[in-house]
């Protein structure tokens, strides 16, 4: 062979090389872009749990529903409420996915999604309680979790009911299952499915405090307006054709997608 077709050789097994190397990046670079990260606590029965270490739960199946349909890949990131707004505030994940309340404020931070379940604000408190209603609670403390939106609810309810915050779920129920707390606040229908689900002593209070509008929120940049837009198309399908009843219904044992 000449040394001109060696030096062709060579090139054109140089170019190719590159090509190739430019395809797997491209291709990565695709992959990475249709992966969206989520973030939920893995431990709000029945929003977001673990059963045999798989993650499960109303919110989770509803986020993998509408992945698959809109043909993204979920990566789940598990944390405190608390610390899941930060690492959505910090871009550490694409969204949260854990029975989020739609409030003004949120709103100027976040992208939200159309609402998919509406829960009212709610207190349980142990089964011999006297406490009958929300109004009974004046001068007495509640239990709830740190950063919830149901903490504002109840004190826009009624000034006089203090607050006593948790990091976890766990840690507000055992606060009222031993005596620490008159009540423990959250929304409704996790407080019926959570009596249920853990055969506890409790009973939910007459009266709401407020009613929230569920939702999955992104980062407000152009790249969560986008996704946030993309999953409200798909959450509206998903009402209109029974998926988020049928979801609801498996999870709380009724329909929460109706206002």
């Amino acid at each position: 062979m000449s040394k001109l077709g060696k030096l062709t050789k060579l090139v054109l097994v140089t170019v190719l090389g590159i090509s190739a190397g430019v395809g797997i990046l491209q291709t990565k670079a695709s992959a990475a872009s249709k992966t969206v990260t989520f973030g939920s606590t893995g431990v709000s029965y029945p929003s977001s749990f673990k059963s045999n270490g798989k993650l499960k739960g109303f919110d989770v199946e509803v986020v993998n529903k509408a992945s698959k349909r809109l043909g993204y890949k979920v990566k789940w990131v598990n944390a405190d409420f608390d610390g899941l707004l930060g690492s959505l505030d910090s871009s550490k994940i694409d969204a949260v996915a854990n029975d989020v309340a739609v409030t003004t404020e949120r709103q100027q931070k976040y992208a939200f999604t159309t609402p998919y379940s509406y829960d009212p604000t709610a207190v349980a408190v142990s089964k011999d309680s006297k406490l009958k209603t929300l109004k009974d609670l004046e001068g007495k403390t509640v239990a709830a979790v740190v950063a919830s939106n149901n903490i504002k609810s109840l004190q826009n309810y009624d000034s006089k009911i203090k607050i006593k915050t948790y990091e976890t779920r766990d840690q507000a129920y055992a606060a009222l299952n031993s005596g620490k707390v008159a009540g423990v606040v959250n929304t409704r229908p996790i407080l019926s499915a959570t009596i249920k689900q853990k055969k506890l002593d409790w009973k939910i209070l007459k009266g709401n405090a407020a009613e929230n509008k569920v939702a999955i929120a992104f980062s407000k940049d152009a790249k969560g307006k986008k996704l946030a837009k993309q999953y409200s198309k798909e959450i509206k399908e998903m009402k209109k054709d029974g998926t988020l009843a049928k979801l609801s219904k498996k999870y709380y044992g009724y329909d929460t997608s109706k206002n």
